[in-house]
C-alpha cells in the first residue's frame, strides 16, 4: 500500500470518525437530559448535560470557524447554511405534523418560514451569522499579528463573561450573535499548529476545568440556597450556574481541549462536510424535539434502548438527507439563482443593494396583489375590532384587555385565516364580474356589514348571528323595527347608493388591469369555492381540516358567545357554527320510533303515577346551582391543621336528614351552563359525540325548548351577575321562563352584598333574591337560582381568613395554590352560612318548597392535569335535595334512600319528582328509569367524547358489563336526546311527552 493511499485512508478515517462522534453528541441532545439528570442521586452528575450543551455552543462554531479559516468567504456560504436548515425544517415538521397533528399551529408555520426570527435554532442562527461576518473577521485577523489577535479574543471572552455575569441564555436568536466569538476563535485556531506539548496542556486544562465546574456548581448551589433561605439574597441577585454558562471561560477551556484533541480530524474536514452537521443541529434544537423523539417506541421496554435506536435512525436519516441535499438542493432554480447572486456580490453593501432591488422589483410587479392582501388583512383586523367593547376584549370573567394589542399579539393566526377567506370571496366575485373595484368594494361592504350586523345583535341579545338564523331574513320588517325601523332602512339604502357610486368612480378613474387570464382566474375561483366548503369539517375532531383550522388558532369555546366572536372574529365565528357535530344519528331514528317510545314510557308513567299524589305545578321547586361549590374535604391530598373548624358544618349535617351525595360534573373549572342544561332538561353531556355547549350550539336552533320549568304555570331564573353569558337571556326565552333577574335586567337585584374585596355578589344576595321570588307568588312556581360568589379567581378576597395557613397536602405545596385554596374554602364557609339562613327562612313558609342544591364543577385551583389521576374525585361536587317542613307535611319525602351516593345533574329531575311525590310525564318516567336502573352517567373522563358510567361506590363501570335491558334503556335515552338536540324534535309535538297532557 502506497504512502499516499495510507494517508488518504487515515484522512478519511479521521474525518468520518469525527463527523460520526459529533453527530452522536448532537443527537443525544435531542433528549432533554437536563431535566431528568437534575433528579440524579449523584449530585455531581446533575449539571453534566448543561455542561455538554454549553460546550457544544462553543465547540461547533469553533469547528466551522477553523474549516472556513483558509480563505475569505463569499456571501453565499451563510445562505447555503440557512437553505439547508430551511429544507430540513420543512421535512422535519412535515413528519412531525403527520404523526402529531394536534400540535399543528400557526406559530410553528412561522418557525418553518422564518426560523431565525422565531428562534427555532439559536446555534444555527449563530453559525449563519458567523458565516456572514467571516469576511470581516478574516480581514481583521489578517490585519493583526497572531499575538494581537489572541489578546483581543481573550479580552472579548472575559468581557462577555463579566458583562453577562453568568446569566446569558441561548433561548432567542439574538443571543446567537454571541457565537461569532467562538467562530472567530475557530478561525484563529485553524491557522495555528498545535505541538504535542500544547495539545496535552490544553487537554489537561480542559479536564481540570470540567472537574472544577462539576464541583463548583454543586457548591455554589448550596451557597445560593443558603442565602435565599436566610433572606440574604433574592432569586434574581446572582446565578449559581455561572461556571457552566455559555460565556464562562471554563466552558471555553473545555471546548478548547476538545478542539485540541480533535485538531487532526478538524484539519481533515472540508466545507461541504460541515453541511452534514447542519440537519443534526436542527434535530438537536428544533422545538418539541424531546417529546417527539421520546414518543417513538420500539417494543423494547427500555427507555434507554429506545433512545439509542432513535439516535441510530436519525443518524441514518441525516446521512441520507445530506446526500439528497448535495444532489438536488443546489439545482433547484430559485436556490441556484440566490446562491449565484450572493456568490458574485463583492461586499455587504452590494449584496444588500442587490437584494433590495430584486425585492423591490418583485413587489412592483405584484403590487396589486400585495396591496389587495394588505388591505384584506386590515379589513380582517377591523372586523375583529368592531366586535370589541370600546376597544376592550373580556378574556376572562375578571379581566379585559386592549383589543388591538391582544389580537395582534395572540390571534395573528385567526386574523390571517380570516384574511384568506376574505380574499377567497373577492376571488369568486372577481371571476364572475371581471371588475377589480366592483369585487373589492363589494367584498369590503359584505365584511364590514356582516361585522356591524353581528355587533348589533351582540348589543341587543348578547350573542352573534348563527347560521340557523339566516332564515330570519324573511322577517326583515320586524328585524328593522328592532334597530330603528325606517330611519335605519333609509341609512342602509343611502349607504348602498354611496357604495355603488364609489364602485363606478373607481372603475372609471382608477381602472385596474385584469389579474391573469380567465383560466387562471377560474382555477383560483374553484379553489376559493372549495375553501368555503371546509367549514363543514371545522368541528370534525381528528380530521385534517379540523387540525389545520385550529392551527390558525380558530378555537371556539362555545361557552361565551360574546367572547368567541371577539377573539375569532365575525367571519370565523359564523363558519364555526355551520356544521355542529352534536350526536351520532341512531340507526332506527324516525318519527314512528319516537311515537313508540312515547307509548312505552307513558305506560310506565301511568304505573308510577298510581303511587304519586302531588301535582308538580302546585309545588315551589328551586334548582340552585352553587357556583364552583364542592366539599373542601374532597380536594385530593388536602390536609387541614389539627383543630381546624369544619368549613361547611351545616351542609354536612344535612347528610343525615336529607337526600345527599356527590354529583358528577361534566366540567372542571368551567362549563357552568352544561350542568345547568343537564339539570333543567334531564339530558346528559355524555351523550354528545363532541365537546360542545348546548346553550350556545343546540338551544338556539329551536323556538321552544322543553325544561322542567314547563311543568309549572310560572318559571323564572335569578342570577346576581351578568346575564349575557352562555346566551342565557335568549335561551331562557326559548325555555318560556316568565322572568330572568340579573344585573342590568329590568328586575332589580336586591340586597347586593359583597364579601371582603370580592367583586362578586355573595350567596346571601343570591338567596335574598331567591326568597323574594318565592314570596312574590302564592301558587307553585319553578326557580332556577344561580349563584356567583365562589367563581374564580380566588385572589385572597377575605381579610380575616380563618383557613389561611391551615392547609397542606401534596397538591398544595405551592404557596399561591394554598392561598387560593384558603380563599376558596372561606368562601364555602360563607356559602354554608347562607344556605343555613335560607333553609330556615323557607321552613317558615306555608307552602311546599323543595330545593335542589348542587355545585356545578370543581374550582380551578388544583392543576387540571391531576384529573387523570383522580378522574371521579375531581369531577365530584356536593349536592342535596331539601324539602321544607310544609312540603314534608303534604306528601314530600324527607330523603331518598337509594341511588343517591353518586348521581349526575341529569338525574335531578327524576329525584326531585320522587322526593316531592309528584306525578310524571312519559319523558320523566324515562328519566326515572335511567336514574334507577343505570349507573350514574357522565362525560368520558379519559377522552373528549363518549361517556363514563360510575357506580354508587364511585368506581367506573365498563359499559360492556351492562345487561341487555340496561343497554336498551340507554339507547332509548340516547334517541330521545338526539331527537331534541340534533334531530327533528318529533317528541316535542307529542302531547304529554315532556309536559302533562292538557
Amino acid at each position: 500500500m502506497s504512502e499516499q493511499t495510507q494517508s488518504r485512508k487515515t484522512h478519511n478515517l479521521l474525518k468520518y470518525g469525527f463527523l460520526l462522534l459529533a453527530a452522536l453528541v448532537l443527537l443525544l441532545q435531542m433528549f432533554n437530559f437536563k431535566r431528568s439528570m437534575l433528579k440524579s442521586s449523584i449530585t455531581y452528575l446533575r449539571h453534566l448535560p448543561l455542561i455538554v450543551e454549553s460546550a457544544t455552543y462553543w465547540f461547533i462554531p469553533m469547528v466551522f470557524g477553523a474549516v472556513y479559516s483558509k480563505r475569505k468567504l463569499r456571501f453565499n456560504e451563510g445562505f447555503k447554511a440557512w437553505a439547508i436548515m430551511e429544507v430540513t425544517l420543512l421535512a422535519y415538521y412535515l413528519v412531525f405534523f403527520i404523526s402529531k397533528p394536534w400540535h399543528l399551529n400557526a406559530w410553528r408555520f412561522w418557525g418553518i418560514l422564518f426560523p431565525i426570527l422565531t428562534s427555532t435554532s439559536v446555534l444555527m442562527t449563530g453559525l449563519v451569522f458567523g458565516l456572514l461576518v467571516q469576511p470581516v473577521i478574516y480581514d481583521w485577523q489578517e490585519k493583526f499579528s497572531k499575538k494581537q489577535s489572541l489578546i483581543i479574543l481573550i479580552a472579548l471572552t472575559l468581557l462577555g463573561f463579566t458583562l453577562s455575569a453568568g446569566t446569558f441564555e441561548m433561548n432567542y436568536s439574538i443571543y446567537g450573535l454571541y457565537l461569532a466569538l467562538p467562530f472567530a476563535w475557530g478561525m484563529f485556531l485553524g491557522k495555528v499548529d498545535f505541538s504535542v506539548k500544547q495539545t496535552v496542556i490544553f487537554i489537561v486544562a480542559g479536564i481540570l476545568s470540567l472537574g472544577l465546574v462539576i464541583v463548583g456548581v454543586a457548591g455554589f448551589n448550596a451557597v445560593y440556597w443558603s442565602q435565599i433561605m436566610s433572606w440574604r439574597a433574592n432569586p434574581s441577585s446572582w446565578n449559581y450556574q455561572f461556571l457552566i454558562n455559555v460565556t464562562s471561560p471554563f466552558i471555553f477551556i473545555i471546548a478548547l481541549a476538545a478542539f485540541a484533541f480533535a485538531r487532526p480530524a478538524i484539519k481533515a474536514l472540508e466545507a461541504k462536510d460541515l453541511d452534514f452537521l447542519v440537519p443534526l443541529i436542527v434535530f438537536m434544537q428544533v422545538p418539541d424535539a424531546d417529546s417527539f423523539m421520546s414518543s417513538f417506541k420500539y417494543g423494547t421496554g427500555s427507555r434507554q434502548l429506545n433512545r439509542m435506536i432513535t439516535i441510530l435512525i436519525m443518524l441514518a436519516i441525516a446521512i441520507a438527507w445530506h446526500w439528497l441535499i448535495e444532489r438536488y438542493l443546489w439545482r433547484f432554480k430559485p436556490v441556484k439563482r440566490v446562491n449565484r447572486f450572493l456568490y458574485e456580490s463583492k461586499s455587504f453593501g452590494a449584496a444588500a443593494e442587490g437584494a433590495f432591488n430584486r425585492l423591490w422589483g418583485w413587489m412592483k410587479y405584484h403590487r396589486t396583489n400585495l396591496l389587495t392582501w394588505t388591505f384584506f388583512f386590515i379589513l380582517s383586523f377591523a372586523s375583529f375590532l368592531v366586535e370589541s367593547d370600546n376597544m376592550r376584549i373580556q378574556i376572562t370573567t375578571a379581566s379585559n384587555v386592549n383589543a388591538a394589542v391582544w389580537l395582534v399579539g395572540t390571534k395573528l393566526g385567526a386574523l390571517i385565516l380570516t384574511t384568506i377567506f376574505i380574499d377567497a370571496l373577492f376571488t369568486i366575485l372577481y371571476f364572475v364580474t371581471t371588475r377589480y373595484w366592483v369585487s373589492l368594494i363589494t367584498t369590503s361592504t359584505v365584511v364590514i356589514g356582516w361585522a356591524v350586523a353581528n355587533k348589533i345583535k351582540l348589543d341587543l341579545r348578547g350573542e352573534p348571528i348563527y347560521p340557523s338564523e339566516l332564515s330570519e331574513v324573511t322577517n326583515a320588517d320586524s328585524l328593522l323595527s328592532m334597530i330603528g325601523g325606517q330611519k335605519t332602512l333609509i341609512m342602509i339604502l343611502l349607504a348602498l347608493a354611496a357604495v355603488i357610486a364609489l364602485m363606478v368612480f373607481c372603475e372609471v378613474k382608477f381602472k385596474v388591469k385584469k389579474r391573469g387570464n380567465w383560466k387562471r382566474r377560474g382555477m383560483w375561483a374553484l379553489a376559493s369555492l372549495a375553501l368555503f366548503m371546509t367549514p363543514t369539517w371545522f368541528n370534525h375532531q381528528g380530521s385534517a381540516i379540523y387540525r389545520l383550522n385550529r392551527a390558525f388558532d380558530n378555537k371556539q369555546s362555545f361557552r361565551n358567545p360574546e367572547r368567541d366572536i371577539q377573539v375569532n372574529g365575525p367571519i370565523l365565528n359564523f363558519l364555526n357554527y355551520i356544521d355542529l357535530q352534536i350526536m351520532d344519528k341512531p340507526s332506527n331514528y324516525s318519527k314512528s320510533q319516537i311515537q313508540k317510545l312515547y307509548e312505552k314510557y307513558q305506560k310506565l308513567a301511568d304505573q308510577i303515577n298510581k303511587t304519586r299524589t302531588n301535582d308538580l305545578s302546585k309545588q315551589t321547586v328551586i334548582f340552585n346551582l352553587s357556583e364552583s361549590f364542592i366539599d373542601p374535604y374532597t380536594f385530593p391530598t388536602i390536609k387541614f391543621a389539627k383543630g381546624t373548624k369544619d368549613p361547611i358544618p351545616y351542609i354536612h349535617s344535612l347528610k343525615k336528614t336529607t337526600t345527599y351525595g356527590s354529583m358528577l360534573s361534566a366540567g372542571y373549572g368551567g362549563g357552568t351552563a352544561n350542568m345547568e342544561w343537564e339539570s333543567l332538561t334531564g339530558f346528559n353531556m355524555g351523550g354528545f359525540s363532541a365537546t360542545l355547549t348546548p346553550y350556545v350550539q343546540v338551544v338556539p336552533q329551536y323556538q321552544y325548548y322543553p325544561t322542567i320549568g314547563a311543568d309549572f304555570n310560572y318559571s323564572s331564573a335569578v342570577h346576581p351577575f351578568i346575564g349575557t353569558y352562555y346566551s342565557r337571556i335568549e335561551d331562557y326565552k326559548r325555555f318560556k321562563f316568565n322572568k330572568f333577574v340579573y344585573l342590568g335586567s329590568k328586575y332589580k337585584i336586591v340586597d347586593q352584598k359583597k364579601l371582603g374585596t370580592s367583586s362578586y355578589n355573595s350567596d346571601f344576595t343570591t338567596y335574598a333574591n331567591g326568597l323574594r321570588q318565592i314570596n312574590s307568588r302564592k301558587g307553585g312556581q319553578f326557580i332556577n337560582l344561580i349563584s356567583i360568589q365562589n367563581h374564580m379567581p380566588y385572589n385572597n378576597w377575605y381579610p380575616k381568613n380563618y383557613y389561611a395557613g391551615k392547609i397542606s397536602g401534596d397538591l398544595f405545596d405551592d404557596g399561591s395554590i394554598r392561598t387560593q385554596a384558603a380563599t376558596y374554602i372561606m368562601g364555602t364557609h360563607y356559602t354554608d352560612q347562607a344556605v343555613k339562613k335560607f333553609i330556615k327562612q323557607i321552613d317558615k313558609i306555608k307552602k311546599p318548597i323543595t330545593m335542589v342544591f348542587y355545585g356545578d364543577h370543581y374550582p380551578a385551583i388544583v392543576s387540571q392535569s391531576y384529573t387523570s389521576k383522580y378522574p371521579v374525585q375531581m369531577h365530584s361536587t356536593r349536592y342535596f335535595i331539601y324539602s321544607n317542613k310544609y312540603a314534608r307535611q303534604h306528601g314530600a319525602k324527607a330523603k331518598l334512600t337509594s341511588k343517591t351516593n353518586y348521581v349526575n345533574t341529569s338525574d335531578f329531575i327524576a329525584m326531585m319528582l320522587e322526593q316531592t311525590n309528584s306525578k310524571v310525564t312519559a319523558y320523566q318516567a324515562l328519566l326515572t328509569e335511567v336514574h334507577k336502573k343505570l349507573p350514574a352517567l357522565t362525560i368520558s373522563y379519559s377522552d373528549d367524547t363518549g361517556f363514563t358510567l360510575v357506580d354508587q361506590k364511585g368506581k367506573e363501570v365498563d359499559p360492556k358489563t351492562l345487561t341487555s335491558s340496561q343497554q336498551a334503556l340507554l339507547k332509548d335515552y340516547e334517541m330521545i336526546q338526539y331527537d331534541m338536540t340534533a334531530g327533528s324534535a318529533y317528541a316535542l309535538k307529542i302531547n304529554g311527552f315532556y309536559t302533562m297532557k292538557k
